[in-house]
């Protein structure tokens, strides 16, 4: 039998004996009003736990107040636990080269630090050994990152299609956030019968969504699935008389390159939605961020010989519906980079509002007639910033 050391019975030693004055403290800050017997007893276990798991008094008094408990106890259900590592780390124990983990975390959707920081867990270290275990099997690396990109993206398209559900089984449960454990329990187990791919495609799909849904909380919103976002759609130039010269096996090379260009790039508050032909659609509620991902998936098809891109970027409200959205904000981007030239990003007065000027340099590009909309549109020339180049 294994004997516990020294330091973890005297931390565990520790979390004890201070509990009751931890329970002072959650009474004090309002976390246990109205509760009494058995549901009392169930709120003091789970605050134990996420001030175990790092979360402070105010995060749970914010959480609390905005009645948004449940979402936290459910996001923390969800996070990785035991031994974390770095990227060369998980490198190192695979056997597999850091650029190459790097890539793979990307096409799965799942994101990658830029730091040293041991921010990887055993869930990811499992993660990267699948590579190994595929190339072992005599896959070609083409194929297994073009079908860890399908599976990362299909991931997605199920956490989305599964959010309602989740956010109305944890409303139901925001008298009673302890419940949103089993709903934790139930997902994990769910997972666990698919594929270990899938599973940690999907356990981190959920957390980067619930995660989201809890930073976003509070907000006023005309109805749950309307969001005001800027959407991008980026088009290979010239693509249509390629078709002409080119066989479909190449054509369809091309824009393969572009899907796995623009996964490697994109991370979040931007979001890779789908690839449409020749063209990508990304969105994020954060307008900078979106064009400077456009600035750098332009400067990066050209120094990767792609031909040309153009981008259109417009803000406004959309639909969130079946894992897709819907929205005027989508058909004026998709004018609007039918106007852009070779290598030009163009943006309407609504993104350029509310861009960093800091960040990026925007020019008046003029003003066009857009298909489907009536007058005349401002459009604005976007790029990086000087001091960015």
């Amino acid at each position: 039998m294994q004997i516990p050391t020294v330091e973890p019975l005297v931390s565990r030693l520790t979390r004890v004996l201070s509990r009751p004055r931890r329970v002072r403290a959650f009474a004090r800050a309002g976390l246990l009003d109205g509760l009494t017997g058995a549901a009392r007893r169930s709120r003091i276990a789970v605050l134990h736990q996420l001030v175990d798991h790092g979360v402070s008094m105010t995060e749970l008094g914010r959480a609390t107040s905005a009645g948004q408990l449940a979402y936290l106890v459910f996001d923390d259900a969800l996070a990785p636990r035991g031994e974390m590592y770095t990227l060369e780390q998980i490198a190192q124990q695979t056997g597999v080269r850091s650029a190459d983990v790097e890539r793979w975390f990307r096409s799965m959707g799942r994101g990658v630090s830029t730091t040293e920081a041991a921010d990887y867990s055993e869930d990811d270290l499992r993660l990267a050994r699948l590579l190994t275990e595929y190339r072992a099997l005599g896959s070609d690396d083409a194929t297994l990152f073009a079908f860890a990109r399908v599976v990362g993206r299909n991931a997605s398209m199920f956490a989305d299609v599964s959010r309602p559900f989740l956010e109305k089984q944890l409303e139901v449960y925001r008298e009673r956030p302890e419940a949103a454990l089993m709903l934790a329990q139930d997902l994990r187990q769910f997972a666990a019968v698919q594929s270990r791919l899938l599973s940690q495609a999907v356990t981190t799909r959920f957390r980067q969504h619930l995660s989201h849904q809890v930073r976003i909380s509070g907000t006023d919103r005309p109805s749950p699935d309307v969001y005001d976002v800027a959407v991008c759609f980026a088009d290979l130039v010239g693509f249509t008389p390629l078709g002409e010269q080119l066989s479909p096996t190449e054509l369809g090379g091309l824009a393969d390159r572009l899907d796995s260009l623009t996964t490697d790039l994109v991370e979040e508050p931007v979001r890779f939605v789908k690839t449409i032909g020749d063209a990508v659609m990304l969105i994020s509620p954060d307008p900078t961020a979106l064009a400077r991902a456009a600035v750098r998936l332009v400067d990066s098809a050209r120094h990767q010989g792609l031909p040309p891109l153009h981008v259109g970027i417009a803000w406004g409200a959309v639909v969130h519906s079946a894992g897709d959205w819907v929205g005027q904000s989508l058909n004026r981007a998709s004018r609007i980079v039918a106007v852009a030239e070779p290598l030009e990003i163009l943006a309407d007065s609504e993104t350029m509002s509310r861009l960093d000027a800091s960040l990026l340099e925007v020019d008046f590009a003029g003003s066009y007639q857009l298909k489907g909309f009536s007058g005349e549109q401002e459009l604005y020339r976007v790029r990086s910033a000087t001091n960015e180049r």
